[in-house]
């Protein structure tokens, strides 16, 4: 019988994936290896979907993500009330990307932000 690979979970934040999508000049490629790195076990909230749209204009990113090996978890009120009660990090926006890696048992994140540095039991590559 064939044993499936375990892997640990990663959170992919917006700067990521917005990069990676734009092929942003200095951080483009930089993504991609990232992506390429950890894909399988990629994972970002529905709130990604969102901000990414804003931020390129595109509507088909649930096909993009899922061809890149990204999974998209739900953005739920459970998430928004630990998202309130968080003290960091400072941002709303990045205590939801928190709070969703939290309910989701994701103890790393790839991510160009500092503000995720510091956080107890919280792992930030980039």
């Amino acid at each position: 019988m064939k044993r499936r690979r375990r892997y640990e979970r990663r959170y992919v934040d917006v700067n990521v994936l917005y990069y990676y999508l734009t092929a942003n000049e200095v951080f483009g490629e930089r993504a991609k290896r990232l992506l390429e790195l950890y894909t399988p076990g990629l994972a970002t909230s529905a709130l990604t979907v969102w901000l990414l749209h804003v931020l390129t204009g595109l509507e088909e990113l649930d096909a993009i993500l899922e061809e890149i090996g990204v999974e998209i978890l739900p953005l739920t009120a459970r998430i928004l009330r630990r998202a309130r009660l968080l003290a960091r990090p400072r941002d709303y926006e990045d205590r939801i990307h928190l709070a969703t890696m939290i309910e989701n048992g994701i103890t790393i994140i790839l991510s160009n932000d500092k503000d995720f540095d510091g956080i107890a039991g919280i792992t930030r590559i980039f």
